[in-house]
């Protein structure tokens, strides 16, 4: 019935394996998402040779992709995202011959094949927070096809291969967060990239003067590289650069070669606070449109040539300790935007800054001493923002009356502030003026002229007029004459004005059609008027502003809203007005710091399936929500919920509970009420016990407990009948209930308890576990029922007290994956020559070892580092398969017998000393002599 079926997408908690593809040979895209039990993918996968695309994503305990995906000759998009469990990739990844994109994302891969290679089509390759892959291997940098290589968030990756430069057709090279310490000077080699990003490589401490040669960069993007302290002499060399962010990081000067980037439009350096002076060559930068020295907080001029950046159209001066202004800033004639705000040292301004004719915003906030404005500021005509909260000046210009393009005038705080001019009734565009802290008042400060602006001014339009937190009264002030406005408002939060970045869906038509306006990100600091007709064709709005503490009353009119974000951190009530979205919303994501509670009104929302909350101080949840009905997912984070209200248990269609309260003290009893509840996370300092009930959660097939102080589990678990994934990680819990060998079904278990002291024997009737990690330092020894455990591929033990294994381990036919990590008193091993299927072995910091017995033939990986008292291990040149072995910090060895036969196969090879062995003062003569000659 599917034979033509060219699209599948699967995904479920019930999926445990995917179907015989050999019945839907056409398929050409196939996507497994969110599939918790997940195990393996039928072989045939391999027959789809017309398959193109083919994404893997949120199956955890799924451990390979069948060797047969290699068979794909049409592949063209390869994604494998966040199935921690696949530890590696199928070698013969040649055969791919199609693939153009390769994405790896948060995988526990250690190595990438040399098989790589040979994909010669391969456009784009993505490695990104795969945590334990520390090197790449020569061999990919003779991938002459890629364009792009992201490496982000690979924290072990230390080093690039030296041949990197290889890579002629590399065109983005992205490595933020990786643990690169150096970057190889071969860099410079690389012909054709245009963006390199560094983001926070806080272990990187210089450039090689090679990176100067390219000479088609574009971008480079250094923020919070902390390491660095300077940049190359010879930076000017990069001719194409267009964007050099500098940010956060150490560097102390800037080379004079600077100058010579002709095509350098943005030039970012916030937070350099050791940066004292800019050379003068900067003023060479004929292209720049963005120079930012925010948070500069040494830096005390700049230089006096800087009017001659004349394409220079923002100007970021926030607290640095600049004194003066150069005379010369009135020949940037292209400025539109110049903060000083904070800059505590600045007294004055030149009469030239009047020059400035498309100057749009004026940030002197916080610049203490200064008391007074050129007389000749209303020459700036396009000015619309006008800051000067904090400042010691006592008066404004006659001329302000001039700035008729002026939308908001802010004077909060400034206490000296006698009068307001006559003039300022002119300001025809002025929708906020803010003048709290003042001492202004009535008459007394000619605020009385506002009256007749908002009348004629105002009142047709419908604009906003914000006077809270001022001493204006009454009939002092002239508010009683707005009674005729269309709309007023005292809010002292800056008004919802427009947008800052749309998004269009559903026309092509661009911008001008507003009305096919769906989706919004807002920012409340720059933005325009909403009509109407763009309010009802909204759909998804996102609110980002680290400032807003109150939402604005022009949301509420947004009645077709079905995504609802707000993403703002000083945000201290959500209004009653919200369930005026009843009908429509279905997801809403609050996040804020100072939020503390939620109105009843919440549980009206009877269409929300999806419900975020990330506030810290949130200290309460309203009974009422248990009024989503069709509820989904809900996910809340605080410092200070202490309890969950009982009618949680009223969410009978939630299916995804995520908590990360650490002030959490229990679960409500009703919480085992949630019977469609699939996947539970509990992440809490406080909670010491679980209620009865939650053994009636029977879909719950992944539960997650971070609970430090939980003392025990409910005999109840044992009924969790649909239970996959089992993590608990408690220093307070000491025991287990023996109804835990009642989950039949599970595949996964980290117990990391640090006081746990036995295990029940019933455990040994957990007959699908496959994945077992007990990292118990009280646990003297692992139990003899492990050796029964007949379908385990994977066990982990860490215990400070475990001195030699049971017997019974080497009945475990089927483990592949064994570590002992950190048993610094395991001083005996034996029993591993019968693990028939043992790949992965895990012995380091095993401090107390010192032989290391028989090894299987099956063996790919051996990591015993540090083991400080081996000496010896057995004969190894029957490991023919083995690629990696660590051997580094063993102090004290003095020999590896049969390594020299192996030594050629080995991909990985880690020895106490260096390369040549000389160092290594216990290894015996011969030893050396043996490897040396093979190496």
């Amino acid at each position: 019935a599917f034979e033509r079926l060219k699209v599948l997408s699967i995904g479920g908690a019930g999926v445990t394996t995917t179907p015989d593809f050999m019945n839907i040979p056409f398929l050409i895209k196939l996507t497994l998402e969110e599939c918790p039990a997940l195990t393996s993918i039928n072989d045939s996968m391999g027959k789809l040779k017309n398959l193109d695309y083919f994404c893997i994503k949120e199956c955890p305990i799924l451990e390979k992709l069948p060797d047969s995906i290699c068979q794909l000759s049409s592949l063209k998009v390869l994604r494998i995202i966040s199935c921690s469990v696949i530890s590696h990739l199928p070698e013969e990844l040649e055969d791919l011959e199609s693939l153009m994109q390769l994405d790896i994302y948060g995988v526990d891969i250690k190595q990438i094949p040399e098989s790589i290679r040979e994909l010669s089509k391969l456009r784009e390759l993505s490695v990104v927070r795969c945590r334990d892959l520390s090197m790449l291997p020569d061999s990919i940098c003779q991938l002459s096809s890629l364009n792009v290589l992201d490496l982000r968030g690979c924290s072990a990756l230390a080093s690039l291969p030296e041949r990197l430069g290889d890579m002629g057709s590399l065109r983005k090279l992205f490595l933020s967060e990786a643990g690169i310490v150096k970057i190889p000077n071969s860099i410079g080699q690389l012909i054709s990239l245009c963006e390199l990003h560094m983001i926070q490589c806080t272990r990187l401490s210089m450039l090689p003067d090679s990176i100067c040669r390219i000479t088609s960069l574009e971008i480079l993007d250094l923020h919070s590289c902390f390491g660095l302290t300077s940049l190359p002499e010879l930076l000017g060399d990069m001719r194409s650069l267009k964007k050099l962010v500098l940010s956060r990081t150490s560097i102390e000067k800037i080379p004079d070669s600077i100058g010579q980037l002709i095509n350098l439009c943005e030039l970012l350096m916030s937070g350099c606070q050791r940066l004292s002076r800019l050379p003068d060559s900067i003023c060479q930068l004929s292209s720049l449109e963005t120079l930012d020295l925010e948070w500069c907080t040494k830096l005390s001029s700049i230089p006096n040539q800087l009017g001659e950046m004349q394409s220079l159209k923002k100007l970021e001066l926030t607290l640095t300790c600049i004194e003066t202004i150069p005379d010369s800033i009135g020949q940037l004639t292209n400025l539109c935007l110049l903060s000083l705000q904070c800059s505590a040292c600045l007294r004055g301004l030149p009469d030239s800054i009047c020059q400035l004719n498309l100057l749009e915003s004026l940030n002197l906030g916080g610049c203490f001493y200064l008391c007074s404005l050129p007389e000749r500021l209303g020459d700036m005509e396009k000015l619309k923002e006008l800051i000067l909260d904090g400042t010691r000046i006592q008066a404004l210009p006659d001329s302000v009356g001039r700035l008729k393009n002026l939308c908001l005038l802010s004077l909060e705080d400034c206490k000296s502030l006698k009068a307001l001019p006559n003039s300022i009734r002119e300001l025809s565009c002025l929708q906020h003026i803010k003048m709290s802290g003042t001492n202004l008042r009535g008459s007394e400060s000619g605020s009385s002229h506002l009256a007749a602006s908002a009348e004629v001014s105002f009142s047709s339009s419908g604009q906003l007029l914000g006077l809270s937190g001022t001493n204006l009264r009454g009939s002092e002030s002239g508010t009683s004459h707005l009674a005729a406005s269309a709309e007023v408002t005292f809010s002292s939060f800056d008004q919802l004005l427009g947008l800052s970045r749309t998004n269009l869906r559903g026309s092509e038509s661009g911008t001008s059609n507003l009305a096919a306006l769906a989706e919004v990100t807002v920012s409340t600091s720059k933005l325009l008027d909403l009509s109407d007709e763009s309010r009802k064709a909204l759909k998804h709005l996102h609110l980002a502003d680290t400032r807003t503490e109150e939402l604005p009353n022009c949301i509420k009119r947004m009645r077709n809203l079905e995504e609802l974000l707000l993403e703002c951190e000083m945000l201290r009530v959500l209004p009653n007005w919200i369930e005026r979205f009843s009908e429509k919303l279905t997801k809403l994501e609050v996040s804020s710091k100072e939020l503390q509670a939620l109105p009843d009104c919440i549980g009206t929302l009877k269409q929300l399936k999806k419900f975020s909350l990330e506030c810290e101080n949130l200290q309460a949840l309203p009974g009422s929500i248990g009024g989503l009905e069709i509820l989904g997912r809900l996910k809340i984070e605080s410092a200070n919920l202490r309890a969950l209200p009982f009618s949680i248990a009223s969410l009978g269609r939630l299916q995804y509970l995520w908590l990360r309260c650490t002030s959490l003290e229990a679960l409500p009893d009703p919480v085992g009420e949630l019977k469609e509840l699939e996947h539970f996370e509990v992440w809490s300092d406080s909670l010491k016990a679980l209620p009865d009930s939650i053994g009636s959660l029977r879909k719950v097939s992944i539960f997650k407990l971070k609970c430090p102080k939980l003392e025990a589990l409910p005999d109840s678990i044992g009924n969790l009948e649909s239970l996959l994934f089992f993590e608990v990680r408690s220093d307070g819990l000491k025991y287990l209930p023996k109804s835990i060998g009642s989950l039949k079904r599970i595949q996964y278990l980290l117990l990391n308890c640090m006081n746990l002291e036995a295990l029940p024997g019933s455990m040994e009737t957990l007959e699908s576990l496959k994945d077992l990690k007990l990292h118990c330092n009280k646990l003297m020894v692992p139990p003899d029922f492990i050796g029964r455990l007949e379908n385990l591929v994977k066990f982990s033990f860490r215990s400070k007290k475990l001195k030699q294994l049971p017997a019974t381990i080497e009945s475990l036919g089927s483990l592949r994956s064994l570590s002992l990590r950190g048993c610094e008193n395991l001083d005996e091993v034996t029993g591993f020559a019968d693990l028939s299927s043992l790949q992965s072995l895990d012995l380091s910091y095993c401090k107390s070892l010192e032989y290391i017995p028989q090894l299987p033939s099956s063996l790919l990986w051996l990591d015993a580092a540090n083991c400080t008292n081996l000496r010896k291990t057995s004969d190894v040149s029957h490991l023919k398969a083995l690629e990696n072995l660590n051997l580094r910090g063993c102090k004290l060895l003095e020999d590896v017998p049969g390594l020299e036969h192996i030594t050629n196969k080995l991909e990985v090879l880690g020895l106490p000393g260096p390369c040549d062995l000389v160092g290594c003062c216990h290894l015996s003569n011969d030893f050396k002599r043996r490897v040396l000659k093979n190496k």
